[in-house]
């Protein structure tokens, strides 16, 4: 189950995006993922729930390191 709104979950991982790596090109580069350009959207959150699990532990994940 999802503790985000609908779309509050794509809301989430472009915040984190813009904020700690700076876009989603610099977020794909430095997690090995290869998808670049309009397949970096297609393919974003399958990339974050194959790493962090779900997009909610993404999102606590740099939460606390925020912090």
């Amino acid at each position: 189950m999802s503790k985000f709104e609908p779309g509050g979950d794509a809301q989430a991982i472009s915040r984190i995006a813009s904020a700690r790596y700076g876009s989603f090109a610099a977020m794909f580069e430095q997690h090995g993922w290869a998808e670049r350009g309009s397949d970096m959207m297609r393919k974003v959150q399958t990339r974050v729930k194959e790493h962090y699990g779900s997009i909610a532990a993404f999102v606590d994940y740099h939460d606390k390191a925020d912090q």
